[in-house]
C-alpha cells in the first residue's frame, strides 16, 4: 500500500512539476473567475447612451426580486405583471428601451417569462388579451403547456405517460424568490466543464504517452512494480486529478457567482429557471445533481484520455484527438425523431455538461425500467469509465 501511495505521489510530481502544468492550472482558475463576472462587465445602452453598469443593472434587477420575495406565483402577482406590461406604449425600438418599461414592467420581466412560457405567449401584446379566468388558472394552463410539449415527442407510448406522472409531482403553487446566483451557476458550469475537459487532456496526455517519448516505457516495464503497481498508480492518478480540478473548479465557480449574485434561492422550484420542466426539483438539488454529472462526465473523458495515452506514442495527438472529441459534437445538432440515436448522442462527455440534456422533457423506457435521461447520463459515465480503465492497463502493459 505504501509503495503505491509513493507511486501515486512521484506521478503527481511529475506532472505538477511542470512549469507548463502550473500555469494551465492558474490559466484555469482564472478563466473560470472571469468567466463568472464576465457578464457583469460593460454597460447597458438605451436608445445609445449608456443609462446604467450592467453590475448596477443586475443589483438593480435584483432588489425589485427580492421586494417581492415570498409572494405566491398566483392570480395576484399575474395581475400585476400583465398590468405593468400594458402600461408599455408601441415603439418601433425595443419595447426595454422605454421610460414606461424601466418604471413599471422592470420588476416583472422574470413573472413576465414564466407567463409567456406557461401560455405560449410570442408577442408582448398577446399579454393583454389574457382573461382572468386565463389568470386564475396559472397552473393548469401550465400543466397542460407541459402535457402539449410531451405529447409532441416521438416518445412511445408507455414513455409519455411517466413524463406526465412526473411533471404532476412538481409542487406547486411556486413562492417567488431571487435565484440569479444559481441561474448564473448552471449557465458557468458548462464552460467550466469543458475547461476541466481541456485542462485533464494537457496534463494527463503525457501519463503514459510520455513514457513512450521519453523512451522510459521499456525501463518501467522491465521493473519490478512496472507491469502492475505503476500502472495502477498511473490510472490512480489520473481518475484523482480529474476529481480533485473538478471539485476545485467548482468550488470556485460556485463562490465567485454566489459572491457576485446573491446566495440565496436554493430552495425555490427549477420552475424558476426553466418554467415548463417536468422536473421535482429545486434549484439546489439540481445544482448538485448537475455537479455530480460533470464529475463523472469528466472521469469518462480523462479514462478515454488515458487509454489514447496508453495506445498512442505522442502526447500531441492524444490532445488533438481529445479536443476533437470534446469540440466537434458542440457543432452537431440532431434530430428527436430517432430517439435512440438523440439518447446516444447525449452520452458524449461534452453532451452530458448540458443542463437542458440534463433535465430533459424525455423519461426512458429501458428493458421495461422508466429512467430519465440524467440517471442514464450518470450510469453510462460510471460503467463506461470501468469498462475503459482495464483497456488502459493493457495496452501500455503489452506494450512492445
Amino acid at each position: 500500500m505504501n509503495s503505491i501511495c509513493e507511486l501515486v505521489g512521484f506521478e503527481y510530481r511529475k506532472i505538477l512539476w511542470k512549469r507548463r502544468t502550473i500555469i494551465t492550472l492558474l490559466f484555469a482558475v482564472f478563466i473560470t473567475v472571469f468567466s463568472c463576472i464576465g457578464p457583469l462587465m460593460g454597460n447597458d445602452y438605451i436608445k445609445g447612451e449608456i443609462s446604467e453598469s450592467t453590475y448596477d443593472g443586475m443589483k438593480k434587477d435584483r432588489e425589485y426580486i427580492r421586494s417581492m420575495s415570498g409572494r405566491v406565483i398566483g392570480s395576484d402577482i399575474l395581475s400585476e405583471t400583465i398590468e405593468a406590461y400594458t402600461q408599455i406604449p408601441p415603439t418601433d425600438g425595443k419595447y426595454t428601451d422605454t421610460q414606461e418599461y424601466q418604471q413599471y414592467a422592470r420588476p416583472y420581466y422574470e413573472i413576465y417569462y414564466m407567463i409567456r412560457k406557461a401560455y405560449n405567449i410570442n408577442d408582448r401584446k398577446e399579454i393583454e388579451l389574457l382573461s382572468e379566468e386565463n389568470v386564475n388558472n396559472f397552473y393548469s394552463i401550465r400543466q397542460d403547456m407541459v402535457e402539449r410539449s410531451i405529447e409532441e415527442t416521438t416518445m412511445s407510448s408507455t414513455e409519455k405517460p411517466a413524463s406526465v406522472r412526473l411533471s404532476k409531482q412538481v409542487k406547486t403553487p411556486f413562492i417567488y424568490s431571487y435565484t440569479g446566483g444559481y441561474t448564473r451557476f448552471f449557465s458557468q458550469m458548462f464552460v467550466t466543464a469543458i475547461l476541466i475537459c481541456f485542462i485533464c487532456s494537457i496534463c494527463i496526455s503525457p501519463l503514459f504517452a510520455g513514457e513512450y517519448t521519453d523512451k522510459m516505457d521499456s525501463l518501467i516495464l522491465s521493473s519490478k512494480y512496472g507491469k502492475n503497481k505503476v500502472i495502477y498508480a498511473k490510472l490512480f492518478t489520473g481518475i484523482s486529478f480529474s476529481i480533485l480540478l473538478s471539485i476545485v473548479l467548482t468550488v470556485v465557480s460556485y463562490v465567485t457567482t454566489m459572491a457576485f449574485f446573491g446566495w440565496e434561492g436554493g430552495n425555490s422550484p427549477i420552475q424558476f429557471f426553466l418554467p415548463l420542466s417536468i422536473h421535482p426539483f429545486t434549484m439546489g438539488q439540481v445544482a448538485l445533481l448537475y455537479f455530480v454529472l460533470i464529475l463523472f462526465g469528466n472521469i469518462l473523458s480523462v479514462t478515454l484520455t488515458m487509454l489514447l495515452s496508453a495506445k498512442l506514442k505522442s502526447p500531441f495527438m492524444v490532445i488533438v484527438i481529445m479536443t476533437i472529441i470534446t469540440i466537434l459534437p458542440m457543432f452537431v445538432t440532431l434530430s428527436e425523431d430517432i430517439l435512440w440515436i438523440y439518447h446516444l448522442f447525449n452520452l458524449i462527455p461534452v453532451n452530458m455538461f448540458s443542463i437542458g440534456n440534463i433535465l430533459d422533457v424525455f423519461s426512458i423506457n429501458l428493458f421495461g425500467l422508466m429512467v430519465q435521461p440524467y440517471e442514464i447520463i450518470l450510469a453510462f459515465a460510471i460503467i463506461s469509465s470501468i469498462v475503459l480503465l482495464p483497456f488502459a492497463y493493457r495496452s501500455f502493459r503489452n506494450h512492445n
